[in-house]
């Protein structure tokens, strides 16, 4: 009587593969979570873009309507629905860049404004932002 096939795996064999199974399946595994990390980050980054466009045209709107912007700092959160945990912060200074010939007339007339929307994304906070120059409001 035989006990023993020579076609079938022993029991070696088949821990060994799985063992090959396991290691490769937590490379797949920490892949898809990478993946899956970087799709919601793009998420956010798309929706902190469009609401910083939005908040652009309500800046541009207020300095046509004050003919200007005055210096200061505010900030804000979005509460519409598909907004919540985005914030924004408008900041509004003095221009300190050398401009050359032109430096004094900058200084004089311009600001320099940075809009920013931000957001938490597990313990890190990122934010999306945009730097220009806007006309001072003469008073």
């Amino acid at each position: 009587m035989r006990f023993f096939s020579k076609n079938a795996f022993t029991l070696v064999e088949l821990m060994a593969a799985v063992a090959v199974i396991a290691v490769g399946m937590v490379f797949i595994l920490g892949a898809f979570n990478q993946c899956l990390s970087s799709m919601t980050t793009a998420d956010k980054t798309v929706t902190a873009c469009g609401l910083l466009n939005v908040r652009m045209w309500q800046i541009d709107s207020d300095n046509r309507q004050n003919n200007g912007s005055e210096e200061g700092i505010w900030s804000g959160t979005f509460e519409d629905e598909g907004r919540e945990g985005f914030n924004w912060t408008q900041s509004v200074r003095p221009v300190s860049q050398d401009f050359g010939n032109e430096t004094i007339f900058v200084q004089e007339n311009l600001y320099e404004e940075t809009v920013a929307i931000a957001w938490q994304q597990g313990k890190a906070v990122k934010d999306v932002s945009v730097t220009r120059y806007v006309k001072r409001k003469k008073e």
